[in-house]
């Protein structure tokens, strides 16, 4: 069997959506945000643990258009300060005039999930602890960006 981890937000309430999409039998891990980085190694040891148990094969990191910090960042709304709203908020200043500016809400909101996926997916790999776990297994990794209003569900 070639189990399935995805990482997702809490806040954004993935998990039945996603179970509609690739069924009951996937795994689930949860940050703020879909951001990884920052972890504590002892809880990253973990994981890794649970990976080899469960012979995972595929990990895809999930954000979806309707994450709260998503739309905070987008809607300059005040941040609460944690890590994963800094990480996002830092990737919107970055790549403002490059992606964001003039854009549709809906264009912005899609543009920055991806731009998030995209990075954590670029920081699990370069991890000292995950990126040598993925390579030593020999796990591919993906990002998915979902937009549950959209009925959207798509790999990038």
């Amino acid at each position: 069997m070639d189990n399935r981890l995805f990482i997702v937000c809490p806040f954004s309430c993935m998990e039945t959506f996603l179970q509609y999409k690739y069924g009951h039998d996937i795994y689930f891990l949860t940050y703020s945000g879909a951001i990884v980085q920052n972890q504590e190694s002892e809880f990253i040891a973990k994981v890794e643990e649970f990976i080899f148990r469960e012979s995972i094969k595929s990990i895809y990191i999930v954000n979806d258009t309707s994450c709260r910090f998503i739309n905070g960042i987008i809607n300059k709304n005040t941040l609460f300060g944690l890590s994963s709203e800094k990480v996002m908020e830092a990737l919107y200043i970055e790549h403002y005039f490059s992606e964001f500016k003039d854009q549709s809400l809906c264009n912005q909101k899609y543009k920055l999930a991806e731009l998030n996926v995209k990075n954590q997916i670029k920081v699990m790999l370069n991890s000292p602890l995950l990126g040598s776990c993925i390579a030593k297994f020999d796990i591919e990794v993906k990002g998915i960006i979902t937009s549950r209003e959209k009925e959207l569900c798509q790999l990038i």
